[in-house]
């Protein structure tokens, strides 16, 4: 006795079983796609479809975000112009600057548990950072149903994150625009 396996075909039957479940062909290919404009055979004639006017386009209007101007000396001050001048010109619900231990040094919208994330985050990303071409001083994290944006920026004496939670990434002009504002607070101190 023979155990056929499950990969032993025979090529006669399985032609023959083919041969009873499809039906004879005409020799002509068909038609699958007619020409444009082109009637088919037995189809009423109908008016040519008219194109539907597209939507009118919903322009964003993009505004220009000021530069921020530090015009005191006190660092408290200077930081609560940072967070302010933040939560008023980038899409977000809440706003902090911390050091690179995740200290909170001034916040505003947010939980303690968010900016407790930073000193690990930053640390984190010190190998990163030893990657050549790498610029690791920004980046965005999904926190639950929130993103948390950030920017560092290093001093001599230590590295400082601005950062902002809200429901989405902030754009790379926004992480600039952060970026730059934070150099700005920063320096003098």
């Amino acid at each position: 006795m023979t155990v056929r396996s499950v990969s032993w075909t025979d090529a006669q039957r399985v032609t023959s079983l083919l041969a009873r479940v499809t039906t004879t062909r005409s020799r002509e290919p068909a038609t699958l796609v007619t020409a444009m404009g082109a009637a088919r055979a037995g189809a009423p004639a109908k008016a040519a479809p008219v194109p539907a006017k597209a939507a009118p386009k919903e322009v964003k209007e993009v505004k220009e975000v000021p530069r921020l101007v530090q015009t005191s000396d006190n660092p408290a001050d200077r930081l609560d112009v940072l967070v302010a001048w933040t939560l008023d010109h980038h899409p977000c619900v809440g706003a902090f600057v911390a050091d690179d231990n995740g200290l909170t040094l001034a916040a505003h919208g947010i939980s303690e548990a968010h900016v407790s994330l930073v000193g690990p985050l930053l640390s984190a990303l010190v190998g990163v950072r030893s990657i050549p071409g790498v610029d690791a001083t920004a980046g965005a994290l999904w926190l639950g149903a929130q993103m948390m944006s950030w920017v560092e920026a290093r001093t001599a004496r230590g590295g400082f994150c601005l950062g902002t939670v809200g429901n989405e990434a902030l754009s790379t002009r926004s992480f600039e625009q952060l970026k730059e504002a934070l150099e700005t607070t920063l320096r003098g101190l």
